[in-house]
């Protein structure tokens, strides 16, 4: 196993150590928050949710040459598909968030296993594969667990 999804392994007990109530080191996300905005990616990485990429030509090569690199996201980024401002939250409670990204990870790694050569759009990085998606989970998720001291 690679150490990239050995970490992703650990993330959902991870945030199980936040309080509901704690404040992030940057950003406006409540732990909530958090969890739902990265079960949403993982939606995309399996296949149960579809968008679009909204990059093409040079624009999307740059980000791609991003997310392949070791350079880390930048504090206080504005998420291309969101934009400024937090979304209503989803689920009841932080417990029933985590609960859906465990779900929507064991979904990832099952539906990859049975199809290795499967793609999955991401809207600022194109069509990812299972590696390419391992990437962007590890490092997104990373830059998350920065902004609430998990990491």
């Amino acid at each position: 196993m690679s150490a990239r999804k050995e970490f992703l392994l650990t993330t959902p007990a991870l945030f199980r150590t936040l309080d509901p109530n704690q404040r992030p080191v940057w950003g406006l996300m409540s732990p909530q928050h958090l969890v739902e905005h990265i079960v949403s990616a993982w939606r995309i990485s399996n296949g149960r949710a579809r968008v679009k990429c909204l990059f093409e030509g040079e624009a999307l090569e740059k980000r791609r040459m991003f997310l392949f690199s070791n350079t880390e996201y930048p504090r206080n980024l504005t998420n291309p598909v969101v934009g400024d401002g937090l979304p209503p939250l989803r689920k009841p409670d932080l417990k029933a968030a985590i609960a859906q990204l465990e779900d929507e990870m064991n979904a990832f790694f099952e539906f990859h296993q049975a199809n290795p050569e499967a793609t999955e759009t991401h809207p600022a990085f194109g069509d990812l594969d299972y590696d390419g998606w391992i990437q962007f989970q590890y490092k997104h998720m990373r830059h998350h667990m920065m902004q609430f001291e998990l990491v």
